[in-house]
C-alpha cells in the first residue's frame, strides 16, 4: 500500500480529560518515511512501542522531559485512515484534548484530506496465531486478508457482557466515548487523573443506566470504544495493521503488552514493521 500523509495544516483545540488542561494539536503534513511523530516544546516523540511511558485509563508517550498523555483517539484516527507520515504538535497542555470523548472530531477534520505519496509502506502482517495474557484477560492475534478487531467485554452492571467486530466502517466505531462507571469516579480523582471529565466528553454508567441526557450513542457503545482505543494502540507500532485481533476484557496495558510482543518479534527478524 501507498503511505499516505494530510495535505494541509488541520488544528484542533480542547480540554485533556486527565489534567483538565486546555491544548492545541497541529497535525503537519510530513514527507515519505518520516512516520507519525508527536512535538512538544521542541522535542520529537516518535510513535512506538519503545516511547510508552503509562498505560494507566490511557496511552502515554514521552521522551526525555516531555510527555503527550492520551494519544489514543487521535492514532485510533491515523490507523482507521491509514495516515502513516504526520508530526502533530502539542502546543499548551501535555494532553490530547478529548473532545466528546469519541474519535469524531478527529475523524471529520481528516477524512477529506488524505494524500496518498509515492512510496510504499508494508502493513504490520502477523505470519502466526499467538497470545499475550493479563490475569482473566487476552488479545489473540492470527493472519487474516483483512484488517478485523473484535472485543469481548464483561462490564458491570446492565451493560453486562458485549461483543462487537470492526471490520473497516469507520463509522461503527468513530462515535463510541470514552466511558466510567460512576463507582470508579472517586478511585480516578484520587490518583490525580479525570480533571477534565464531564457529561460532555465521558460516558458515565450507573447501575441502572446512563447519566449522559442523550443516553448511548450505539446500544454497545462500551464494547465499540474498547474496539476503538484497540485500533488505537495497535499504530504505535508505526504502520496500518493486517490481521485478526480479537481481545477478551483488555485495556491499554495488555494492548501495550500486545504490542511490545509485535515489536520484539519485529526485532528478530520474524515481522517487518515498516516498508
Amino acid at each position: 500500500m501507498r503511505q499516505r500523509t494530510i495535505k494541509e495544516k488541520v488544528r484542533i483545540e480542547g480540554i485533556g480529560i486527565h489534567t483538565g488542561e486546555r491544548s492545541r494539536v497541529v497535525l503537519h503534513p510530513s514527507e515519505e518515511n518520516t512516520g507519525v511523530l508527536f512535538y512538544r516544546n521542541g522535542t520529537y516523540i516518535p510513535v512506538n512501542p519503545e516511547n510508552v511511558v503509562g498505560t494507566f485509563l490511557s496511552t502515554d508517550l514521552g521522551s526525555g522531559s516531555e510527555v503527550v498523555k492520551t494519544v489514543e483517539h487521535l492514532l485510533a484516527t491515523l490507523h482507521i485512515l491509514k495516515i502513516t507520515n504526520v508530526v502533530v504538535e502539542v502546543i499548551g497542555g501535555c494532553e490530547v484534548p478529548i473532545m466528546d470523548g469519541s474519535a469524531y472530531a478527529f475523524y471529520t477534520k481528516l477524512k477529506d484530506l488524505v494524500v496518498e505519496q509515492e512510496e510504499e509502506i508494508e502493513p504490520v502482517e502477523p505470519s502466526e496465531t499467538f497470545r499475550v495474557n493479563f490475569g482473566e484477560a487476552w488479545i489473540e492475534v492470527s493472519p487474516s486478508e483483512s484488517f478485523e478487531v473484535t472485543y469481548e467485554g464483561v462490564f458491570k452492571g446492565f451493560v453486562g457482557n458485549q461483543s462487537f467486530t470492526f471490520r473497516g466502517n469507520p463509522e461503527d466505531v468513530v462515535l463510541a466515548r470514552t466511558f466510567c462507571f460512576d463507582e470508579d469516579i472517586e478511585l480516578i480523582k484520587n490518583k490525580g487523573l479525570g480533571k477534565g471529565g464531564s457529561l460532555e466528553n465521558t460516558l458515565v454508567i450507573g447501575r441502572n443506566g446512563v447519566y449522559n441526557r442523550e443516553g448511548l450513542r450505539y446500544e454497545d457503545e462500551p464494547a465499540r470504544h474498547k474496539v476503538l482505543d484497540l485500533i488505537g494502540d495497535l499504530y504505535l507500532l508505526g504502520a496500518p495493521f493486517k490481521g485478526r485481533v480479537v481481545s477478551h476484557r483488555g485495556g491499554h496495558t495488555l494492548n501495550y503488552m500486545l504490542v511490545r510482543e509485535i515489536y520484539k518479534r519485529s526485532k528478530s527478524g520474524l515481522w517487518s514493521l515498516r516498508g
